[in-house]
């Protein structure tokens, strides 16, 4: 019994240039997220999914 199909996809070079810069924006949008999380946790030092008690 297959658990899950795959899927080939055939592009055209202007197809994989556009997914390639496609992929990299959104390689640099993660990273930049990810930074500013890391940055709002060294000035706050409290877990991001903690609700305080003190509004």
């Amino acid at each position: 019994m297959r658990a899950a199909y795959q899927y080939r996809l055939r592009l055209t070079k202007t197809q994989v240039i556009q997914l390639e810069k496609w992929l990299e924006m959104l390689r640099y949008q993660y990273n930049y997220l990810l930074a500013d999380r890391f940055s709002w946790y060294e000035q706050n030092r409290c877990s991001i999914n903690a609700c305080p008690l003190v509004c």
